[in-house]
């Protein structure tokens, strides 16, 4: 899979959401990238069914909170097809209690949290040890694999905070923006969270392993 690419997958979804035994043969007899690009990526999502003017409501404010194409803001997980999608969960069903998770893609976003962790970095990268330590590691695992949650990044007792600025400015723009939601009557007492990515390709291929350990466990339950 060859990760460069910028824009959503336009492959059309069915018009139906399909339960959790159709999903499970979906994953025993098609390929997961397309199941991800029809299902999870594309179409109205679960939780907005029946108000799908909530999907415009969340990325019309994420868009301008954040500066983040609209089209570059989709709900996945259980709000987005109606059951987790996590393979410690699945298929747990959706339910007015449930998280929404939101997924983003800008990859100049992303590059500038990258250059300011090296501006942080490099000058010390030798005599890391402590918080720093532990930090730098957790930040650099989610660097390689294309993805960030800027709000749940902590930057308590760290040394050289003044270079890490606009990473923690972004991070409280992020909690900010999924915060302000609840203004809006369809997010009101919902716990909606992001995570930002560079391409769609980083994407896809984080979702494809998730549906890969889920095949997996499906067909040890088989």
């Amino acid at each position: 899979m060859k990760l460069c690419a910028t824009k959503m997958p336009t492959e059309q979804p069915s018009k139906n959401y399909p339960t959790a035994a159709e999903f499970k043969q979906l994953l025993l007899t098609q390929p997961l990238e397309e199941i991800v690009k029809a299902r999870i990526f594309a179409g109205v999502p679960y939780a907005f069914s029946k108000r799908p003017q909530a999907m415009d409501t969340l990325r019309n404010h994420l868009s301008n909170q954040l500066r983040i194409p609209p089209e570059n803001v989709i709900v996945i997980g259980s709000a987005k097809i109606g059951f987790s999608l996590s393979p410690d969960n699945f298929p747990r069903a959706y339910s007015r209690r449930s998280d929404i998770d939101v997924l983003l893609v800008h990859p100049a976003m992303f590059d500038s949290v990258w250059k300011t962790l090296l501006a942080w970095h490099y000058p010390r990268r030798s005599s890391l040890d402590g918080v720093d330590w532990d930090w730098a590691r957790h930040r650099r695992d989610e660097i390689y694999w294309g993805w960030l949650e800027p709000s749940r990044v902590r930057y308590d007792g760290l040394s050289f905070p003044d270079v890490l600025h606009p990473m923690r400015n972004l991070s409280a723009a992020w909690f900010g923006a999924f915060r302000s939601l609840a203004r809006y009557p369809d997010f009101m007492g919902r716990d909606v969270s992001g995570r930002l990515y560079r391409t769609w390709d980083h994407a896809l291929a984080y979702q494809v392993a998730a549906l890969k350990k889920i095949k997996a466990l499906i067909q040890d339950w088989e």
